[in-house]
Formats: structure tokens, sequence, C-alpha cells
């Protein structure tokens, strides 16, 4: 207890005491709910979650079956097909919007150009909920194949010996056993999407007529200085109780599921044979993979390689040379320091805060990753735009000053990922063989060195990958990064942002492609230290 103490304290006030200064500087629910039932920001609340909830149906319809196919079936190159649709897992949501203005725009883009005029049109509520829910496809894909993995197969073979056919025995059998998992992925899509700020920004303001969220009007309220903030402070609020009520809502759901799949069981489940349908159904899926993840990605890169933004003519390095210097490069190294920074950060105070084993601390440390990043980034700002002074004893003062620094994106960084780090420790604590510590102890070994030897090892490889996730969601972060970065500096997501919104999209297509590559690398260092902690 003595031990996880120092860091809840860290974690109240970090976390804690902001948002209650958030809610101080709001007013009262009074001064809430008047300002919630405006005209501006009903139309915020209703852009929200009529895109928050067609993301959600977006990543239902293609996670599902994607799901299924790469867990289920033998369609053909299924650990590529898998590899694909986890894919955006990686990417921030605002690179696929490039993508897809690229290929979507209703006046200049490739898409457009090929099929005709009048026929595609990207911007709007409907291109908001079709980009994000293709990015957050992992969600639903990686929730919904777990619960696959579980399901006891005597159940579906009880079904095919009663002469039910395989799509009768999915229909009847499991697609009731995993729509739980699905709907809690969904559920998590809507969270995702309602936190977003970079889509619904570039597709939303652009539109004809505009298309506001919560999260843009809270942007805008910001820019207005301090006037705008207390107003700024009353939407987050709304922002926070939507998350807050649709994770409740799916918390409640999942307790309260009829069917609970059983553990242990599922591991040996066969494989459902395609038969004649394998060439067919495999064209399909590969050419829907291509379609909604990988096209937008090439457009990006092919953008950048444009001598004027939406002309397909010819192509020219021009934009590479010009904007791979001075400001990006600056840019550049302040993304690559910071995410370096936190994702040691991450994994090192997550390995410690497991290491406590303590329940209620693992749960504080959790709960930030289910706060709004606007949210967060708010009430940080609010909290820390000003000076902290501490007097002890009378005599000798402390003032904390990190408002309007790179230390305070560093902090939103690191609460906001820090549960990354924790759950990653504590499950592979607790698969670790205790044995090889005491073994240590037993041969004269400290208890630290004993950690070392015996205990680290094992949860290795389980760390690196949570600190390796961290650096990429870090490296091109934009929604905390856009209200707490520094005056008159830049991160890669913040001048990506800024080049793509309202100076040059194909140097901006540059930077997005720069990411892309530094994605994939950590991608591929990931998957060598995984399969080298398997080889052992």
């Amino acid at each position: 207890m003595k031990r996880a103490l120092p860091f809840a304290v860290a974690l109240i006030a970090t976390v804690f005491l902001p948002l209650g200064v958030l809610l101080l500087k709001s007013g009262s629910p009074t001064t809430w709910v008047s300002l919630w039932i405006s005209p501006e920001a009903m139309r915020a609340l209703s852009g929200t979650a009529l895109s928050s909830f067609g993301a959600s149906l977006v990543a239902l319809a293609f996670g599902l079956p994607f799901a299924w196919l790469v867990t289920r079936s033998n369609i053909a190159g299924v650990r590529a097909l898998q590899t694909v649709v986890t894919l955006p897992s990686a990417i921030p949501p605002y690179i696929w919007t490039m993508g897809w203005i690229a290929l979507a725009n209703p006046k200049s883009g490739w898409l457009t150009l090929v099929i005709g005029k009048g026929h595609l049109d990207v911007y709007g509520l409907g291109g908001i909920a079709f980009v994000l829910g293709t990015s957050a496809l992992p969600l639903v894909v990686l929730s919904t194949s777990a619960a696959l993995k579980r399901i006891d197969p005597s159940l579906e073979e009880a079904a095919r010996l009663s002469g039910a056919s395989a799509a009768k025995t999915f229909l009847s059998v499991t697609l009731p056993l995993i729509t739980p998992a699905a709907m809690s992925g969904a559920a998590l899509v809507f969270v995702f999407a309602s936190a977003s700020f970079g889509v619904p920004y570039l597709l939303g303001v652009s539109a004809n007529p505009p298309t506001p969220t919560l999260t843009t009007r809270i942007y805008s309220e910001v820019l207005m200085g301090e006037t705008g903030l207390s107003r700024a402070a009353v939407l987050s609020v709304e922002l926070l109780l939507l998350a807050v009520f649709v994770l409740g809502a799916n918390a409640w759901l999942a307790k309260s599921g009829r069917v609970r799949l059983p553990r242990g069981k599922g591991l040996g489940q066969k494989v459902v044979a395609l038969g004649r349908w394998r060439l067919p159904v495999s064209i399909g899926a590969w050419t829907m993979a291509v379609a909604i993840i990988l096209l937008p990605l090439g457009a990006v890169f092919l953008t950048g390689l444009q001598p004027t933004w939406g002309q397909w003519g010819s192509f020219t390095l021009k934009h590479w040379t010009v904007v791979m210097q001075g400001r990006t490069l600056e840019a550049a190294g302040v993304s690559l320091g910071l995410a370096a920074l936190a994702a040691v950060l991450v994994g090192v105070f997550g390995l410690l805060i497991a290491l406590t084993k303590q329940r209620w601390l693992e749960t504080l440390a959790d709960a930030p990753s289910a706060i709004p990043g606007t949210v967060l980034a708010l009430a940080l700002l609010v909290t820390f735009s000003r000076d902290l002074r501490f007097i002890a004893f009378e005599k000798v003062a402390f003032v904390l000053a990190i408002g309007n620094t790179f230390w305070l994106l560093l902090l939103s960084y690191v609460v906001k990922h820090l549960a990354l780090g924790v759950r990653s420790s504590s499950d592979s604590l607790a698969q670790a063989d205790p044995t090889l510590g005491e073994a240590a102890r037993l041969s004269g070994a400290g208890r630290v060195r004993a950690f070392v030897d015996g205990i680290l090892p094992q949860v290795r490889g389980a760390l690196t990958g949570a600190v390796l996730l961290t650096f990429l969601t870090v490296v091109s972060e934009l929604t905390m990064s856009v209200l707490l970065i520094p005056t008159g500096s830049d991160v890669l997501g913040t001048l990506l942002f800024e080049l793509q919104s309202y100076a040059d999209p194909a140097s901006a297509a540059v930077i997005a492609s720069a990411l892309l590559l530094i994605v994939l690398a950590a991608l591929i260092v990931q998957n060598l230290v995984t399969r080298r902690a398997e080889a052992r």
C-alpha cells in the first residue's frame, strides 16, 4: 500500500485535480444546460452523435466479416490480411483523411476523375463517419476475433450434426456468441470517433454546409482566448459525459449478456474450409481491404509526388527536397524526442504500478485512457496555464511553471497512454513464472537483481510492445497537441495539420509519407521483437 501511494498522488494531481479545476471553470450545472441547449451546441452534439454512430456501423459492417475470415477461414493470405485489417491501429486517423481527400474530393479527387464528378464527396457527415469507421476497424476486428477463438467448438459441431448448414450455424450459434464482443468493439469505436478532432475538422469545417462536432467547437472556442475558454470547458464536460455514458452502457451490456463464453476452450478449433468459394471470397476480401485501407495510403504517397495538388499527370520529388528541411526537421526532432521519452516513461511507470499489485491503482491509471483527449488537454491547459507556487515553512518557495511548454505536452502524452504500460505489465507479470526469481534469491541475489534476472526477461516482450505502440501513437498525435503545443513551436501532428488545412496539401502528404515510413519501421521492429520472444 505504501508503494502505491506516490503513484496515486501523482495521478490525482495530474488527472483528477485538473478535471476538477475544469469543472469549476465551467460554472454551475445551470450554466451547462443553458449552453448545451443553444443552437450551436446542439448542432455540434448532433454532429458528434451521428458521425460516431455512423462510424460504429461502418466498423461493424467491415469488422465482423473480416474478423471471421482471418480467424476461422482458410482464406488465401490469411496472415497478411490480418496484418492489413489491423494496420489502422498504428496510423493516425487524419492521415487516412488526407488519403480520402485525395481520392474522393468532389472536384479533383483521383476517383472523382475516374468515375466522374457528382458521384463522390468525402466531405460532410457521411465522409466523417466512413473515415472514422475504417480508421477504428481494428477495435471491432480484434475484439470479435478474440471472442471467436474462445467459443466452445462443441456448440457449432452440435448444430452441424443436427443438419444445420454452415450459414445457418453461423447465424444461429456463432453470431449470438460473438455479438457482445462485437458490440463492445463498436462502443469503443463510438468513443474513439466522438473524441476525434482531425477528421471532423478536415472533413466537416470545409463541408457545404459545415458539419460541426464537439471537438471542433471546443477548438474554435479555445482560439478565442479567455472569453471562449469557459464555454470550451462547458462543452468538454458534455463530451466527457457522452463518453462516460457510452462506456457505462457498454459495461452494463457486457455484464448482462445471456451467453457467456467459456474460458480455456476453443483454442483447438478447426478452420472452416471455404471449398469452391475460397477463390471468390479471397478475391472479394482482398479487394475490399485494398480499397478501404491500402488505397488511401497509396494516395497519400502519390499526393506527395504531384507537381501541383490535384494534378495526376506527372510526378516529381521536388516537394520532398523542399519540405524535408528546416521547420519540418525541427518538428520531427521534437516529435521523435517527445514520443521516445513518453514511451519510456509509460513503460517504466506502467511496470512500477503493476508491481504494486494494487488493483485500485491500476484502475486509477487506466481511467485517463477513457477520457477524450480534448477534455484531458483542456483540463491540463486550464490548470497549468499559470505558474503554481508552493511555500514551505514560510521561507522556501517552489514554482511549477509548465504551462506553454513541452513539459505539459509530455505530461499529457504519458498520463493518456499510461494504461498501455500498466495493462501489458500486469498481464505479463500474472503469467510470469515466479520460481525463477525465487531461485535467484536463493542463490544470493538481492530483490532487484532477482527481478532483473528472473522476472524482467519474461515481461520484456509485452512491455516492449507497449513502448513501441505508445511511440507510434505519440509521434503523430494531434488532438491534444493542437491545444497544448507551445506558442511558436511545432510537432509533426500540428505541422501536418496546418499544411493540410491552410497551406500546402502536397507538402503535408510528404510529411505524412515520412510518418508512414516511421510506422512501418516500428512495426518491423515490433515483429522482430515478438518473434524473438516467441523463439525463446
